[in-house]
């Protein structure tokens, strides 16, 4: 906070606006989301073979190749837009055009419990057992880094991070012009693919018996 009280005399001056910014991000942030949530559907339609869901606000966003094993009621494996950390802010746009210190991006989400064959079992830690093994083998799929993934707890994470200044010049008619980073984020997880799939076949080795008989990946 400045001394000065030079953001204090900001906020006097733009308090009418300031008492519509909740309605004004709420509609800001569907249109933007809507757009991200549209270019990714249309990118895993293009891969051939993959379903999810593509509403981030709503519904979340998830997405997966179909030989990805699931259950009925989740996926075992996917890839989901969110947030390296918990998110901590107002608005679900602030990470997004760095305005906050989380960062918004592509997950890659394993369910610990089905990976270590440790579903059901009190106490086991599945979740922690999970991101131990990442970062004993992550060096061992230097591709993953290549293409900007990092480990964030259980997640792999791929940051994506919009200028707020392009974003705001090309809102609301020409949001595609602003999701470049989106598109290099999709074309960097398109090359990292093969290296997931690897990455769950020696998971489910390690784990081996507990999880010997999981579905495999394609």
């Amino acid at each position: 906070m400045s001394d000065t009280h030079d953001v204090h005399q900001l906020v006097i001056r733009n308090l009418a606006v300031l008492e519509q910014a909740p309605a004004i991000v709420e509609e800001a942030e569907k249109r933007i989301f809507g757009a991200i949530d549209r270019k990714v559907e249309d990118w895993a339609e293009a891969q051939g073979g993959w379903h999810g869901t593509f509403d981030f606000l709503e519904r979340d966003t998830f997405f997966k190749p179909e030989d990805w094993p699931e259950t009925e009621d989740h996926s075992l494996i996917c890839l989901e837009l969110g947030y390296a950390q918990e998110l901590d802010c107002q608005h679900y746009l602030s990470p997004l055009v760095g305005a906050a210190p989380q960062e918004f991006g592509l997950r890659f989400n394993v369910h610990a419990p089905w990976i270590t064959g440790l579903e059901g079992q009190k106490r086991a830690q599945p979740g922690k057992k999970w991101a131990s093994f990442l970062q004993s083998v992550i060096d061992d799929f230097p591709a993953l880094a290549a293409n900007g993934f990092r480990i964030e707890g259980e997640l792999l994470f791929h940051p994506i991070r919009l200028d707020a200044a392009a974003l705001a010049d090309a809102y609301p008619d020409t949001l595609d012009d602003a999701l470049e980073p989106v598109d290099e984020a999709l074309a960097h997880l398109a090359a990292a693919l093969p290296e997931f799939n690897r990455l769950i076949e020696a998971a489910q080795s390690h784990f081996t018996p507990q999880s010997a008989d999981a579905p495999q990946p394609g």
